[in-house]
């Protein structure tokens, strides 16, 4: 251990030295035609060593540290093509950028159908036998459009590439195919694109073939690939239609038919214009039946007597049958739409945005990325569209400087409707009606610092990824995460962090249910200056094992060991890992481990059949059962852990009525402990249920004492175990009915359903 630190302070000391042999380089960016200040110009080093780049000023001046050596000055704007100046000299300098030139256009399928997710490609032209460079790619939005912005002056094609197919150039090598504009696959034969400064080279267009339903790759003879498929030797009959959520058709729809038995038997139909598709030739069995398009997203089973038609279906067929009017579904989502600008009110390019929604997740609100748009990143007028958007509410969230774009000093993540700060985030709600247009907002300059250092692992060898920055618990009510970007030394750095509490954090990955990897937590306190020389360093962990025992009393049979889920529940992710161990390995002697475990735990039983139920924890005679409990070090191990569970289960049925009196199905029972000191994430003295077809919600287990019931069919905070929300256990007090649980006591409980008030 002394070595290695004495290592990673000689490396932090040469580090140092070499910062100490810079000196500095001034000037001004303009505008080439015109000669005026560009302001918020983004200005950096191109050298072998790490510099911080710099932004001009309003009178587009700027002034950055050099480093030892040769080295080049690269400036950039958003709608400029970007400019490098080699060996600048001592003096100060003039950096003159041309306005930029841009390629737009739409791809469509033969159909005419908006071609989602294409890449686009803009190549030099370069003349053979030379390979043509990538001067700049993009994808299609849901509605096929693309663009192109920042290109320099000179002559390029443009390619959309089909990754489905391989084509071989004219140089005999294979890859990904390719077509190029208008409509060719061999780059000689493309047209050749001049630009010059400021030129928009507008309806570059393609028309490709659509995409042809395929099977889920199978892994055979040592590769992945698509299943063979044998010729079709029965005489059943398929049809349906496929509708979207607004009831309409989706033309041209893939719909797949797949053997539960055979992966040989599959077929593939376009449904067609209006949606109706029909399979023939399909020999008797049980199937599959899925639907798939491009800009859509798939439908899952929803709750009982939801009747909208679902993206899967499961069904036998006799030989010779015909099955009529079978429904599939696809959510056609929606998209929100806007601009990113900088404090200036000019646009900024290359800002990466992405919606997020509000999670209560062991019990903490965070923001996360919503799962059902990717995130974007805007174009030369800030510019930036995200689909495939279900129903719900959101926050936008935009930000320069991550680890997936340019460096822009000062700027923090940002929130519509333009604020820093995400308490302050405005929701923006989106329908089944129509695209959300003008969601546009300003990113703020603050005092931010990097927040840098080295990561190593348990072993002294370098970490090189698994590393991120959180708002600690004590800072926000929500936190956010970000990643690192990280060399193959170990160092790493995170950009434009701005003041604040963090925890930076480490981790390899869980490996399996029961064994987390290596692990390291490090607080951090920003307060606008750079901190430079942090050292973190991973360790394996504690140990866990022990028995699982039954005391029996109505002669119940013990499960089957997977069907126990004992885990290590995390109480604080400041100093746990956001994946820990879900299930501990459970032998069939009835012995169990878990490896790996960090941060302050809870064992606490997760699943479990509903015969049975917890009744004790203990070590060496000492009962651990709901305590909090410290890990990550090996002297932190726990051996001979006795789990105890006993058939001796309580039961407490919620009969549900709706302000008629009549039974309410699908409604949800909430049951909670009437001591605060009990609600805790996970907590056995916490249960939900869903009430069945009569209206009966049950819930099993519950340890003896005191709990308050009730039942809504209202908004629920979001995420899977958004109910333990501390908040919204209080807001539901006062509709509360109380009820005392004794150990293996039955009793049935009536309750009125309640709107939720959040």
């Amino acid at each position: 251990m002394e070595m290695r630190a004495a290592i990673a302070v000689a490396v932090f000391a040469a580090i140092a030295s070499l910062h100490a042999q810079t000196q500095s380089v001034s000037g001004r960016v303009v505008a080439d035609a015109t000669g005026e200040p560009l302001v918020n110009a983004r200005v950096a080093i191109n050298s072998t060593q790490s510099v911080p780049v710099v932004l001009s000023d309003r009178d587009g001046r700027f002034s950055i540290g050099t480093p030892a050596g040769k080295y080049s000055v690269v400036a950039s704007k958003t709608g400029y093509a970007s400019r490098e100046i080699t060996s600048p000299g001592n003096g100060p300098i003039e950096i003159r950028l041309q306005r930029a030139a841009a390629i737009s256009g739409q791809v469509v399928d033969e159909f005419g159908d908006p071609v989602v997710e294409a890449r686009l490609i803009a190549e030099s032209a370069a003349a053979p036998p030379a390979p043509a460079a990538t001067v700049a790619t993009t994808f299609t939005d849901d509605l096929g459009e693309y663009r192109l912005p920042g290109l320099a002056t000179g002559v390029v094609t443009v390619a959309v590439l089909r990754i489905d197919t391989v084509v071989t150039d004219q140089f005999g090598r294979n890859g990904p195919g390719k077509i190029y504009y208008p409509g060719v696959k061999q780059p000689l034969e493309a047209q050749r694109l001049s630009l010059e400064p400021g030129m928009e080279r507008s309806r570059i267009d393609f028309v490709i073939p659509a995409d042809s339903p395929t099977p889920p790759l199978i892994f055979q003879n040592g590769q992945v690939a698509p299943p063979p498929r044998s010729p079709a030797v029965g005489s059943g009959t398929v049809r349906g239609q496929v509708v979207s959520t607004a009831g309409r058709g989706v033309p041209h729809a893939q719909v797949l038919l797949l053997s539960n038995n055979d992966v040989t038997q599959w077929q593939g139909v376009l449904a067609d214009g209006s949606g109706a598709f029909e399979i023939r030739d399909v020999r008797g069995g049980r199937f599959q039946i899925r639907v798939s398009k491009s800009g859509y997203a798939p439908i899952l089973p929803g709750r009982p007597g939801e009747a909208t038609p679902v993206s899967q279906l499961s069904f036998e067929l006799a030989d010779g049958e015909t099955r009529d009017r079978v429904m599939l579904g696809l959510a056609g989502g929606r998209a929100i739409a806007g601009r990113v600008l900088d404090d200036w009110g000019d646009p900024l390019q290359g800002a990466s945005v992405q919606l997020m929604q509000v999670r209560y997740e062991a019990g903490r609100r965070r923001l996360v990325p919503a799962a059902t748009a990717l995130g974007r990143f805007t174009d030369d007028f800030g510019r930036y569209r995200l689909f495939g958007v279900a129903p719900g509410r959101y926050i936008v969230s935009g930000a320069v400087g991550s680890v997936f774009t340019a460096d822009l000093p000062g700027y923090a993540r940002g929130y519509y409707p333009g604020t820093p700060n995400a308490l302050e985030a405005q929701f923006v709600s989106v329908g089944t009606a129509q695209d959300v247009a003008g969601v546009d907002f300003s990113l703020s300059r603050v005092r931010t610092a990097r927040v840098a250092g080295q990561a190593l692992n348990a072993a002294g060898g370098p970490v090189t990824g698994g590393l991120t920055l959180i708002s600690s618990r004590a800072a926000s009510a929500i936190s956010t995460a970000v990643g690192a970007r990280i060399l193959s030394d170990g160092t790493f750095e995170f950009p434009n962090v701005p003041p604040g509490q963090y925890v930076i954090q480490a981790y390899s990955g869980r490996k399996n249910r029961w064994t987390e990897g290596e692990f390291a937590a490090l607080p951090v306190s920003v307060a606008g200056a750079d901190i430079i020389r942090l050292m973190l360093q991973t360790s394996t962990g504690s140990r866990i094992t022990g028995q699982v025992r039954f005391d029996t009393y109505n002669n119940s049979k013990p499960p089957a060991p997977a069907a126990i889920e004992l885990a290590p529940v995390p109480i604080d992710f400041d100093v746990s890992p956001s994946l820990p161990a879900t299930a501990a390995d459970i032998h069939s002697d009835w012995t169990f481990e878990l490896a790996g475990i960090s941060g302050p735990r809870r064992l606490q039983l997760l699943t479990v059949p509903s015969e049975w139920t917890l009744k004790a924890i203990s070590v060496n005679g000492i009962d651990i059962t709901d305590r909090p409990l410290p890990f990550g070090r090996s002297n932190q191990s726990l051996t001979d852990v006795d789990v105890v569970l006993t058939d001796r289960v309580s039961e407490l049925r919620l009969a549900i009525v709706d302000v008629s009196d009549r039974p309410a199905p699908t409604a949800t029972g909430v049951v909670f402990s009437t001591s605060r000191d009990e609600w805790y994430p996970a907590s056995r003295f916490m249960r939900q249920a869903i009430a069945g077809n009569d209206g009966v919600a049950t819930v099993t287990g519950l340890p003896p004492g005191s709990y308050y019931a009730v039942a809504t069919n209202g908004p629920m905070p979001e995420g899977d175990d958004g109910w333990q929300d501390q908040g919204f256990l209080e807001s539901m007090m006062a509709h509360a009915s109380t009820v005392t649980m004794s150990e293996a006591q039955k009793q049935t409980l009536s309750l009125r359903l309640v709107q939720s008030p959040r």
